[in-house]
């Protein structure tokens, strides 16, 4: 797998609502691989066609926005508030380097902290401090400063990440939710460069999931697909503290996940048997998932008449910190599931 590119995509910025600079990198991606068709909609959505032998059509989802932040204030003395786009846990704020994406720049800036030297409120000791208390020091000196550097209400706001590889298999970054998803949509295209898969595919990397699934919503009326797979994280429970009714239910490295039930979606009992029978016959190991959150298959499958939808996950452990932990092997094998449904008549 190409770590480069698995790289590259993490590390580019692209905030709910403020997609263009991933957009742009995962379209200059998908033009190589000799798509039939790639253009955008109204909402941002990327979408890569790929026609096959067969009309029957799969939608292939994978959000390429990210949790991130919003400029909301500058004070006199330079320092920046900020509103929270997406599920951000308060807990992860504190004492972050961040990157405010200008139109022509990047500017770093750190979350502090006051420090227990400077601190007379005993009792708030290892108490939470709110993202509302927070402010963003760039080492400006005003608020004149901040603006001259194309800082303003509204610019977005990304984590400074690290991108690290453990053990071989496992990969540590900021935004692999769902940057890894994009990866494995990429890579699936890349093995029809030269050939037709049997099905005709439709790859769309879609806007605003962190924010309420926005930009899937407006997707599948369009196309009106046999199927559509939504290429997500699921939260890995394999670690301490997690809950008992999750604990140790999803596994990283033991392959992909049917996500069954989350918050806004419970999945076809005849879809879920297909892809328990298919997945079998095709020597698939995979795992079950119960979880909160959702997926853009929640979505789609409501939208219109309604579609057939799925979500197949890969396992994340530590989801929306900055560390999130995913593995290349669990990738590989969705990789390899995917192609399967590209490569097969899919009968639902």
């Amino acid at each position: 797998m190409n770590l480069d590119l698995l790289k590259k995509l993490v590390e580019t910025p692209g905030v709910s609502g403020f997609e263009t600079k991933i957009r742009e990198v995962i379209k200059d991606e998908v033009k190589k691989m000799n798509p039939d068709e790639v253009y955008e909609d109204t909402l941002g959505n990327l979408i890569v066609v790929k026609k096959g032998e067969r009309k029957d059509t799969i939608l292939f989802m994978a959000h390429m926005d990210e949790l991130g932040m919003v400029v909301s204030s500058i004070d006199e003395k330079g320092f920046i508030g900020f509103q929270k786009l997406g599920g951000i846990d308060d807990r992860v704020l504190v004492s972050r380097a961040v990157r405010l994406i200008t139109e022509d720049k990047e500017i770093y800036g750190v979350i502090g902290i006051v420090p227990p030297h400077l601190s007379v409120e005993k009792e708030m000791e290892g108490k939470l401090t709110p993202w509302y208390k927070l402010q963003i020091d760039i080492g400006a000196k005003s608020k004149e400063e901040v603006i001259s550097l194309g800082i303003n209400q509204g610019t977005p706001i990304v984590f400074k990440k690290d991108f690290i590889q453990l053990n071989n298999d496992l990969i540590v970054s900021r935004g692999l939710d769902d940057r890894f998803g994009c990866f494995i949509l990429i890579n699936l295209l890349e093995m029809f460069k030269k050939i037709k898969p049997l099905n005709t595919l439709i790859f769309v990397f879609t806007t605003e999931e962190e924010i309420g699934l926005r930009g899937a919503s407006v997707v599948a009326p369009r196309i009106n697909p046999l199927l559509t797979v939504a290429v997500d994280s699921i939260s890995a429970s394999d670690f301490s503290l997690v809950s008992l009714p999750y604990k140790n239910s999803v596994v990283v490295g033991k392959g992909p996940v049917i996500r069954k039930v989350d918050r806004r979606m419970v999945v076809d009992e005849k879809l879920f048997g297909f892809f328990s029978e298919f997945m079998n016959a095709k020597n698939i190991e995979f795992q079950i998932g119960i979880t909160g959150g959702s997926t853009d298959a929640a979505i789609v499958e409501t939208e219109g008449l309604g579609y057939q939808s799925i979500p197949l996950c890969f396992p994340l452990r530590y989801t929306h910190s900055t560390v999130e932990v995913v593995s290349l092997k669990d990738g590989e094998v969705l990789i390899r599931l995917l192609y399967e449904l590209a490569t097969n008549q899919i009968k639902i």
